[in-house]
């Protein structure tokens, strides 16, 4: 990975991480956030609240997509430090994220097609 890879993926992973926080406040914090843009992982450690561990959740091998003026996060799995989380995701995130996709906001889209 060039030097330039990865001071990009660490400033797109703190930027991420600040607008993710802002999304999930009412239920926790991400503590660590991580884009491998060589790799195609996003890696994430998330402490819910009344929760004494954080959770480690790796998406694997994503893909930024635009289909019908839509953004999406596309990726081929996501693995977590939870095994029963694990076992939800292998048998309902199909159901949940149709096409192991999801959307993303309008406001955003553009400039996370721009850096990632």
């Amino acid at each position: 990975m060039s030097i330039f890879t990865k001071k990009k993926d660490t400033i797109v992973s703190k930027g991420l991480q600040a607008f993710a926080n802002f999304i999930i406040n009412d239920y926790g914090k991400i503590i660590d956030f991580a884009v491998n843009s060589n790799d195609k992982t996003i890696s994430l450690n998330v402490l819910l609240k009344g929760e004494n561990e954080d959770i480690k959740i790796t998406v694997f091998n994503y893909s930024i997509i635009t289909d019908d003026k839509k953004t999406y996060l596309k990726f081929d799995s996501i693995m977590t430090s939870r095994e029963w989380l694990n076992i939800l995701c292998k048998k309902k995130l199909s159901d949940i994220y149709k096409e192991n996709k999801i959307q993303i906001p309008g406001y955003i889209a553009t400039p996370i097609n721009i850096i990632l």
